[in-house]
C-alpha cells in the first residue's frame, strides 16, 4: 500500500497519553458524565492570537458574537464587529465559530479529537475573555471539549435534568443557577468534557483563550428533513396514500361508516404512518442519506470552479502545469460501503474507490490547506483515483494553482 506523507506528519497538537486514554475515556465518560482533564496537552500553545482572533471577527462571513455583562445586564453583539474599545477590560467574551475553517493552523487542534469519527466533529470554536467574561450558566444540545489556552478560566457544571430556560438577551438563552458538581479552574492545557444536557458556565479568571470542541449530532428533525430533501431531489418516495374500504365503510359492510366527513380518523393516521416507516425501512436509502448528511458542511464551502472543466485523459497533465494542489475551505469528506463497493462521499458527491483511489482519498483528507501536485500525481494510478480527483477539481472543492497565486 502506498504510504499516505500526510497521516503520520507531525502535530503540534497531541494529547497527553498519561493524562488521557481515549479507551477508558470513550467506555467510562463519553455521554455519561462531565470530566476535567489536567494537561491534556502538554506545553499547549495557542495556534491562534488574541488579535487574529478579533482580526477574524472584523470579516463578513465569519460567525463571530461579543457577549458582555456589567450591572447585571447582559448583550450581545454580532459580527463583524469593527470596534473593541468601547469594550473596557473586563466582563465581555469574543466567540469565534469555525476558526479552523477560516484559520487553517487551527485545523490542526482538532486532529487530536480522531478518537471519534471525523463526520462527528462540527468545528473548533475559539472564545478571548477579558476577566469576569463568560455567556451565563447555559445548556448544549451537543457534547463538547474545552480547552484551556492562554490565562485561565473557572468551570461550573452541574448534573444534568429538566432545566428553565429564560433569555436574558433576545439572542441569549440562558438557564437558572446551579449547584455544581465540578467547579475546576483550568490552565494551559488543561481540559474539560461536558456531555449533552449538562448545565455549565465559564467565569474568566485570567485573559483567556479557550478551543471549543462542537460535535455534530443531528435531531430527528434534521435527519426526517434530509430524507425529504434526497427524496424531492431524486423524485423518490412516491408511493402514495390509497383509502381502504374497509375504513370507508362501516364493519367492513355495505353501506356509509357513521362519520362527519370533516373527521379524520385514527385508522387513517395510522395509514399514514405505515407510508413513513416504509420509507425508513429502506435501507440502502438511510445509507445514502445518512452518507451524504454527513459529508455535507452545514456551513457550504465556497466551490471555485475551474474555467475549462478537466478531463481525466489529460489529468495528470493538468497536475504538473501547478505547484499546488488547494482544498477548499470547510470541505467534508467521508467514506462508506454500499453494496459491497467502497465510496468516496464529499459534500454530497458520490466517487467509487478501489485501492489506488481510497490511498489518494486518505491523502485528500488529511490535507489541512494544500499538497504540492508532485505528491498528488505519484496517487493517480487507476481510473478510480483520476476520477475522484477529476470530479473534486471539476466541483470546485479541490483547485490547482500556483504558489505565486
Amino acid at each position: 500500500m502506498t504510504t499516505n506523507p500526510f497521516q503520520d506528519s507531525p502535530s503540534d497538537f497531541v494529547l497527553n497519553h498519561y493524562a488521557f486514554d481515549a479507551v477508558v475515556f470513550l467506555r467510562d465518560y463519553w455521554q455519561k458524565k462531565p470530566c476535567v482533564i489536567r494537561q491534556a496537552f502538554i506545553d499547549f500553545q495557542d495556534p491562534i492570537s488574541a488579535d487574529e482572533l478579533a482580526g477574524l471577527s472584523m470579516e463578513a462571513g465569519v460567525d463571530s458574537r461579543v457577549v458582555s455583562c456589567n450591572s447585571g445586564k447582559w448583550d450581545l453583539e454580532h459580527g463583524p464587529i469593527n470596534d473593541f474599545t468601547k469594550l473596557g477590560e473586563r466582563n465581555w467574551s469574543l466567540l469565534v465559530q469555525a476558526v479552523n475553517e477560516h484559520y487553517p493552523p487551527a485545523q490542526e487542534l482538532l486532529r487530536a479529537f480522531r478518537f471519534l469519527p471525523d463526520w462527528r466533529i462540527d468545528d473548533l470554536m475559539v472564545s478571548y475573555s477579558t476577566p469576569g467574561g463568560g455567556v451565563g450558566p447555559h445548556l448544549d444540545q451537543y457534547d463538547v471539549f474545552i480547552v484551556q489556552g492562554m490565562g485561565s478560566r473557572r468551570w461550573q457544571v452541574g448534573a444534568s435534568g429538566d432545566f428553565q430556560t429564560h433569555c436574558p438577551h433576545p439572542d441569549l438563552k440562558q438557564v437558572a443557577e446551579f449547584a455544581p458538581i465540578i467547579n475546576e479552574v483550568l490552565e494551559p492545557g488543561d481540559m474539560i468534557y461536558i456531555p449533552a444536557g449538562f448545565p455549565h458556565a465559564g467565569d474568566t479568571v485570567q485573559e483567556a483563550l479557550n478551543y471549543s470542541v462542537g460535535l455534530r449530532a443531528p435531531s430527528q428533525a434534521e435527519l426526517i428533513s434530509a430524507l425529504a430533501d434526497h427524496a424531492l431531489e431524486h423524485d423518490g418516495l412516491q408511493q402514495r396514500f390509497r383509502d381502504r374500504v374497509e375504513v370507508l365503510l362501516d364493519n367492513s359492510q355495505a353501506e356509509l361508516a357513521d362519520r362527519e366527513p370533516w373527521h379524520l380518523p385514527r385508522e387513517i393516521v395510522a395509514d399514514c404512518r405505515n407510508l413513513m416507516v416504509a420509507a425508513l425501512n429502506d435501507e440502502a436509502l438511510l445509507h445514502k442519506v445518512c452518507a451524504e448528511l454527513f459529508s455535507k458542511n452545514p456551513r457550504p464551502p465556497l466551490p471555485e470552479w475551474p474555467e475549462k472543466p478537466y478531463t481525466e485523459a489529460a489529468l495528470i497533465y493538468s497536475c504538473q502545469r501547478f505547484d499546488i494542489l488547494v482544498k477548499a475551505v470547510g470541505v467534508r469528506m467521508i467514506t462508506t460501503t454500499l453494496a459491497g463497493q467502497l465510496y468516496a462521499v464529499v459534500q454530497g458527491h458520490w466517487y467509487a474507490l478501489d485501492t489506488d483511489a481510497e490511498a489518494l482519498f486518505g491523502v485528500l483528507c488529511d490535507m489541512t490547506d494544500f499538497a504540492e501536485t508532485q505528491t498528488i500525481v505519484d496517487y493517480l494510478k487507476s481510473d478510480n483515483a483520476r476520477a475522484l480527483l477529476c470530479g473534486l477539481l471539476n466541483e470546485g472543492l479541490f483547485i490547482l494553482a500556483n504558489d505565486e497565486e
